[in-house]
């Protein structure tokens, strides 16, 4: 009992730790979308258009099948997400001009990445409290031949970012609720087994 209660609690810590993580991310995103897309010369004009192709390599936050999720697809989900980023926003870094205007921008993408390299850790903590393997994952190569297509490219990356940011805290939370919802079954169990 004594050791459950220790797992439950290591659980619930690292699922606070996530949503805490992924709500931090979310303005640090934007901001740094908005500095990259001054220094880069794109408008708003430009890129509210913009749709991810599958050429482009960066995974979707938006799925139609959310609430058909398992759990463990959830959580592989996210890591599999928090891993492309880690490696694709190092792209974004090396592609950045020097940029005199905006001497903040390098800083906040290696932010970025610190951010999201943290929350790798911590989806690899919650698979291994849940009992899962670490998922393999393959980051596809892209490659972006033109100054225009990198441009694009890197902003599309930071604005993706951000909406996983969202959709990490709402899957998190959602795993929280169920384990919240599974213990209280088991109480009620153990209840209804005593009398």
């Amino acid at each position: 009992l004594g050791t459950a209660r220790v797992h439950r609690n290591t659980l619930i810590e690292t699922l606070k730790s996530c949503i805490e993580l992924g709500r931090n991310l979310r303005p640090k995103a934007d901001e740094t979308m908005r500095l990259y897309d001054q220094c880069q010369g794109l408008t708003d004009k430009m890129t509210s258009g913009l749709t991810l192709s599958e050429a482009d390599g960066i995974p979707l936050a938006g799925t139609s099948r959310w609430a058909e999720l398992s759990d463990q697809e959830r959580v592989n989900e996210n890591f599999r997400a928090y891993k492309v980023f880690s490696s694709y926003l190092r792209l974004v870094l090396k592609n950045v001009p020097d940029c005199a205007r905006y001497p903040r921008l390098p800083d906040s993408v290696m932010d970025l990445c610190t951010k999201a390299e943290s929350m790798l850790v911590l989806i690899s903590q919650l698979l291994m409290t849940m009992g899962l393997p670490v998922p393999a994952v393959r980051v596809p190569l892209v490659e972006a031949p033109k100054d225009w297509d990198k441009k694009i490219w890197g902003h599309k990356v930071l604005r993706e970012l951000g909406n996983w940011s969202l959709r990490s805290v709402r899957d998190f939370n959602k795993l929280k609720t169920n384990l919240s919802a599974s213990r209280a079954r088991r109480r009620h169990l153990r209840g209804a087994q005593l009398r």
